[in-house]
């Protein structure tokens, strides 16, 4: 089981995009859990973890890049932590 944390904020509109992607994409990687972590109630998680901006998906030392997490981006970081057969 591998473990995804989303560092978001309710006032972020790309979050919420961002939210709505993973909602839909994570039912098809049962193998995922998802941690959420609200920006404004956990600000210092979020500076010792060295989240630069928000949306930001963690899992272990990887991160997918970019400012916008389009839901093709939000996919294949999904995959790249499934192990292929």
């Amino acid at each position: 089981m591998t473990t995804v944390t989303f560092y978001h904020s309710v006032i972020c509109p790309r979050c919420q995009v961002a939210g709505l992607s993973l909602k839909q994409l994570l039912p098809e990687f049962p193998d995922v859990t998802l941690e959420k972590v609200e920006l404004l109630t956990n600000l210092g998680r979020a500076r010792r973890e060295g989240v630069p901006t928000i949306p930001t998906l963690v899992a272990g030392d990887r991160r997918p890049q970019g400012l916008y997490l389009t839901k093709n981006r939000i996919r294949r970081f999904l995959e790249s932590l499934t192990p292929t057969v």
